[in-house]
């Protein structure tokens, strides 16, 4: 009897998803949304937008994540990830698609609205299925392996949206991107059965409120730490094509350096073991976020393509690490059964920096020229950098 009934666990947890297959549904899903923003924003310059609109463009991406992330929480805690997430990925697969219909300056809006629609939908689910998956160091290496996977998403999203602007033009590049996300949401759906319905309910006091999970001091370092993060990885996916563009380099060319970013990315993800046994979780984003601060500096001097690779690449290693530390971070700070939640609060956030700040900045752009815009991002990373480091002691 006892050997019947440990069985049984064992072959529901064989027919479960593994970290590998779900992996490969991300890297599909990611390429083709990283690429979409790219292209979006060359598509628009090509269209004659100035910097105002491309911020007001990359600020629609982030409408519905600030307005929904946190429901879109809520909904994974409460029901699981497989709907939200195949939900979320055929929703975005066709905002990718919207500008091959009918190739215009509103549709692009209207595509990054439903783009980010669908992302948000299935991105928290996503990232709180990764965290289920294992306990404490197995968790911590799921989410490690999650970052590296975005990191050549970062780097084969651009790339191949550049090189194929170039040989297929801005409207083809559409339909190949769209191919990518509808790609990883049938295979999504052929194993469907195996992402988990429902978790395990564990009681939530009634009392609990949004405000709880911002009032806890470690979480509100984090969340501060998080928006900075995703200001910085934002405005240079903004405003490294608008530079790359002003200063004459091709699809290719820019895409390339883009992608050097993603490389590094990936390089010191994956160090990610070596250094947070070493030096702590907090400690290790606080010295790359110096050193991405350092490096937005330098970018407006230079104009060699080979030279903004160097820069973008050493920029890059220090961006890289933000992102995966911060989900770790929130994950591991999050009250027991609102991870969901507290990984929504962290987007939402993110998010409210998404609108607000590429908003502001495109009218910077437009009234100063790009190089302020790098040095003012600098400036924003390096202060909120320090005012997480002084509220709190380092893990």
């Amino acid at each position: 009897m006892s050997d019947e009934s440990s069985a049984a666990p064992a072959a529901t947890a064989a027919r479960l998803i593994t970290i590998y297959q779900l992996m490969a549904v991300v890297l599909l899903w990611n390429s083709a949304y990283k690429g979409a923003r790219v292209l979006n924003t060359l598509y628009a310059l090509e269209l004659g937008s100035s910097p105002l609109h491309i911020g007001l463009l990359l600020s629609t991406y982030g409408v519905f994540p600030l307005l929904l992330a946190v429901y879109a929480g809520r909904l994974a805690d409460r029901y699981g990830a497989r709907i939200p997430i195949i939900s979320g990925m055929a929703v975005c697969t066709l905002g990718v698609a919207l500008p091959w219909f009918m190739p215009s300056l509103p549709l692009l809006f209207v595509a990054a609205a439903v783009t980010g629609f669908g992302f948000i939908l299935g991105q928290v689910a996503l990232q709180s299925l990764v965290g289920s998956l294992g306990d404490g160091s197995e968790r911590t290496k799921n989410f490690n392996f999650y970052a590296l996977v975005i990191a050549v998403a970062d780097f084969v999203g651009p790339v191949f949206a550049g090189f194929s602007i170039d040989h297929a033009g801005h409207v083809a590049t559409y339909l190949f991107l769209s191919s990518l996300s509808l790609a990883g949401a049938v295979a999504l759906m052929v194993m469907a059965k195996r992402v988990p319905r429902h978790r395990r309910p564990e009681p939530r006091p009634a009392e609990q409120r949004m405000s709880d999970l911002f009032g806890d001091a470690d979480m509100r370092r984090i969340l501060i730490a998080s928006a900075v993060v995703m200001t910085g990885i934002d405005l240079f996916q903004l405003y490294l094509p608008l530079y790359g563009h002003q200063i004459g380099l091709s699809a290719s060319a820019i895409g390339m350096i883009m992608g050097s970013a993603a490389v590094a990315a990936f390089v010191s993800r994956a160090l990610i073991p070596l250094m947070v046994p070493r030096y702590g979780e907090e400690k290790t984003l606080l010295y790359a976020l110096f050193l991405t601060a350092a490096m937005f500096v330098l970018v407006p001097f230079f104009t060699n393509a080979l030279v903004l690779g160097a820069i973008c690449f050493t920029l890059g290693l220090g961006m890289g690490l933000g992102q995966p530390l911060t989900v770790m971070l929130c994950y591991n700070y999050s009250p027991s059964g609102r991870s969901g939640e507290s990984l929504g609060l962290r987007i939402a956030i993110n998010n409210s920096m998404h609108v607000i700040v590429p908003t502001v900045f495109g009218g910077v752009g437009a009234a100063f020229g790009i190089g302020p815009v790098f040095w003012i991002n600098a400036g924003v990373i390096a202060a909120g950098n320090w005012y997480s480091r002084r509220r709190g002691p380092a893990s």
